[in-house]
């Protein structure tokens, strides 16, 4: 056995026992304080990561608790390892409690327990393998961990401008064996005021915009003749949806099924049930306004051709849309879009469009997030030595691939998503309930980062 995964294998049951403490920390963005921009929980997960790479003996730097990092050998060109701490909001339908870390049937269940602190853990004890093992380095390696990837990579911006970026490197937060091409990702706020009264109080979904969201409700005035239009039509499409009357007033609460937003259509959107449901009534002034919703963002409708923004290219594949969050009262509503477009496409161009479908309902749009598209070629230095290290390493002869997520790669000028799922991966609940990463893969995920660091930036006449 190779020196490297001799010493890995040795830290099998630390690495779990670290990773556990750290999917304890419930580290979603939170309200900012005094020296913690995304909030407490963010902060001590940042705190924890730091200390343990200490404990290690590496250099760490904490950025004022927007990121860190840790810290190995010297050289004049930098290798990145960028990873996140942060976590997506729990939500609800979890068999076991989110934050407990509990391990089942080779299973450890938590929220960030995939996404993205197994990263965080493996490359870790990765770069502590590659000490351990006095491999010599011509590069500096840097693994640098973050609180803000879920909800725009402040934090990458903040540490690009107090410390600077690397200058090659890789993000484990997508899948082997190496991502070339990440889509654009563009947030879209839709707005309207409702032309006149409506029986509709409230319509409420989603706690984040890169989730499918899997729980609508919406509470309207109405008769027992209007609860049972609607009961009637939430079976006639197969919608699970309870509808309840009580005091003149009828609530309902559509169940759906939530996935990432990259890949809208391993969901069912709870919103989209819900309007298909409401159409068996007459909402009054808020029929317009979320009749775009229902007629142009409805159910399957992921490939944006609703709003005339259906497209596609080479390198990445097809646009996608994903209506993340909704909310609506007497007086009108909002709602936020994740669009992943290809890495051709044009953000002004896709912004238009989306208006001009929007413009006969009454509805305003505006782009309020962009992060701009990936693209390494497949034969560039960077993306064949990766590709070396995973074949020689797990043997097989996967190719290269592009995806609609956003991963930190997109933070320097020369790097992709690497790992840490493998393409057979039995981990799973990536931003749903019951998130679980296959322990086994934790390991594995390790052993290619080792050799990966060692490949990128050691010594090549050691």
């Amino acid at each position: 056995m190779d020196k490297l995964d001799t010493i890995l294998k040795g830290y099998e049951e630390e690495m779990l026992t670290t990773l556990r403490e750290l999917v304890r920390i419930p580290s979603v963005d939170g309200e900012p304080k005094e020296g913690m921009p995304f909030g407490e929980n963010c902060a001590r997960a940042l705190d924890y990561a730091l200390k343990k790479a200490e404990e290690f003996g590496f250099e760490t730097l904490n950025d004022e608790n927007y990121a860190g990092h840790a810290a190995l050998g010297t050289g004049e060109r930098t290798l990145g390892i960028l990873a996140h701490l942060d976590v997506v909001p729990e939500g609800d339908d979890w068999t076991v409690p989110p934050y407990e870390a509990i391990v089942k049937d080779g299973f450890l269940y938590g929220r960030g327990a995939t996404d993205n602190k197994n990263s965080c853990v493996s490359c870790l004890y990765a770069l502590r393998a590659v000490k351990e093992a006095g491999i010599p380095l011509k590069d500096r390696v840097l693994l640098i961990m973050g609180c803000n990837e879920e909800k725009g990579s402040a934090d990458m911006a903040h540490y690009m401008a107090h410390v600077g970026m690397p200058d090659y490197g890789f993000s484990p937060d997508a899948g082997f064996p190496v991502c070339y091409a990440e889509k654009g990702i563009h947030r879209v706020e839709l707005s309207a005021a409702f032309e006149g009264e409506t029986p509709l109080i409230s319509l409420a979904a989603g706690q984040a915009v890169n989730i499918v969201p899997n729980r609508c409700t919406a509470t309207l005035r109405g008769t027992s003749a209007d609860a049972e239009k609607l009961r009637a039509r939430a079976g006639e499409i197969g919608a699970p949806c309870k509808v309840t009357l009580a005091d003149g007033l009828i609530a309902l609460e559509a169940e759906g099924v939530a996935s990432h937003a990259a890949s809208p259509s391993g969901g069912r959107n709870a919103i989209c049930l819900m309007l298909e449901v409401l159409k068996a009534v007459d909402l009054g002034g808020a029929q317009k306004a979320l009749s775009l919703l229902s007629d142009r963002l409805g159910l399957d409708a992921w490939d944006g051709a609703g709003l005339g923004i259906k497209m596609e290219d080479e390198p990445s594949g097809p646009l996608t849309v994903n209506l993340g969050i909704v909310r609506a009262d007497q007086s009108g509503m909002t709602a936020r879009l994740d669009i992943r477009q290809p890495v051709t496409a044009a953000f002004d161009d896709v912004l238009s469009r989306i208006q001009a479908a929007c413009a006969p309902y009454g509805v305003s749009a505006r782009s309020i997030q962009i992060s701009e598209p990936l693209y390494v070629a497949k034969d560039s230095e960077l993306v064949t030595t990766l590709m070396k290290v995973y074949k020689e390493i797990t043997g097989r002869d996967d190719e290269p691939f592009s995806m609609g997520g956003g991963t930190y790669a997109r933070s320097m000028k020369n790097a992709v998503a690497f790992g840490p799922s493998l393409p057979d991966s039995r981990s799973e609940g990536c931003h749903g309930p019951d998130e679980r990463l296959y322990i086994q893969e934790l390991y594995t995920a390790a052993r290619l980062y080792a050799h990966t660091i060692a490949a990128l930036a050691g010594r090549k006449d050691a």
